[in-house]
């Protein structure tokens, strides 16, 4: 089967790795682009806080939620990254995507530059025109968090209506979307659903997507998941073998991530991964990544002084990404960690004895 999820993608990017390793600034071929803040839900483990859950990791400490990017600034950022050689975006929150003004435009204009496109929404605005346009993008994300309507509505803070209505265009995605599009769920699990993990993958089997990943919350408080972990492993362990086929996998990223990570000091001294995937955030600023996105130790540089392309390679932006040190200065969850592992061991690779595999 192939890992979509796969760390290992990033070393078919030799070029990235190339210029990484000749302390050359490349252009990112990577963005996760935040266009708005603002969201329809209010989910209770959203980590950038919407509602004022308690959730919110606690480096998130200039995020507003009324912030979006100006049109006019998105699009001469979709046009810089046109220029600049950018491979694949993915929208995402900060809020949710799918809210912003604009965003039917700013799809077509991303595809117009031919950068491959993908989207992580809550699923409920994905319908009509905009989940037409969306048919021929690369992948397109769906969080949802349980198959039972009054704990969804629960976690969330939304109406009955708003399941039926991300349930239905689950389905009507899957079943018109252009067969090169993944469709995928990622279902984070804690306290208030672990139960009904199982149901979950037999429900979005029937749905008919392609995958679902099981993710750990992110929690402010150590031991967590400590007494429900055993449970949610073997949920997943039976929803694989009674539900897993050719049309339809299971990730189980919970099994890995269940530990108490944003408690650890990180165990590497370089990120590589921030040189060739860029954050740009709702309040038109640049940030180290997207765990790190509105957290003021982490901002590279404010858009709306100066166009994406001229902050990139701007000295100001190169020394700060060369500065950072993630066993010193990142103090949250990683999501590079795994890559920047390997990228690390591939650069100490002793070449002398390269072809003695």
């Amino acid at each position: 089967m192939n890992n979509v999820y796969s760390p290992l993608k990033v070393f078919h990017h030799k070029d990235a790795l190339d210029a990484l390793e000749a302390g050359r600034q490349a252009a990112p071929f990577y963005i996760r682009l935040k266009p708005t803040n603002m969201c329809n839900h209010h989910c209770s483990y959203c980590t950038y806080g919407s509602g004022n859950t308690q959730r919110k990791t606690d480096n998130r400490d200039n995020i507003q939620h009324a912030d979006m990017i100006p049109w006019t600034k998105l699009q001469e950022i979709i046009a810089d990254m046109g220029e600049m050689g950018v491979k694949a975006v993915t929208l995402s929150g900060g809020g949710e995507p799918l809210v912003y003004p604009h965003i039917l435009e700013a799809i077509r204009q991303i595809k117009a530059h031919n950068i491959e496109l993908s989207i992580i929404t809550n699923g409920q605005l994905l319908e009509g025109s905009t989940a037409q346009e969306l048919y021929n993008a690369r992948w397109v994300r769906i969080s949802f968090d349980s198959p039972v309507e009054s704990e969804y509505c629960r976690l969330r803070s939304v109406s009955p209506r708003a399941f039926q209505a991300v349930c239905e265009n689950i389905r009507s995605f899957a079943e018109h979307k252009n067969p090169g599009c993944v469709l995928g769920i990622n279902f984070v699990v804690g306290k208030d659903n672990f139960s009904h993990v199982y149901h979950a993958a037999k429900l979005l089997s029937e749905l008919g997507v392609d995958n679902v990943k099981f993710a750990a919350l992110v929690d402010n408080a150590p031991e967590y998941h400590a007494d429900i972990k055993d449970e949610v492993i073997a949920q997943i362990h039976r929803a694989k073998h009674d539900f897993e086929s050719g049309k339809f996998h299971i990730f189980n990223n919970y099994e890995n991530d269940w530990q108490d990570k944003n408690f650890t000091l990180l165990p590497f001294s370089t990120c590589y991964t921030c040189r060739m995937v860029s954050v740009i955030a709702a309040d038109s600023k640049l940030y180290l990544c997207h765990t790190r996105a509105y957290d003021s130790g982490a901002e590279l540089a404010d858009l709306s002084e100066q166009s994406f392309k001229q902050a990139w390679f701007s000295e100001e932006v190169i020394r700060k990404l060369r500065a950072v040190n993630p066993h010193e200065d990142c103090k949250n969850f990683c999501a590079y960690e795994s890559r920047n592992r390997l990228i690390q061991e591939y650069f100490d690779v002793d070449l002398s004895h390269v072809n003695f595999i």
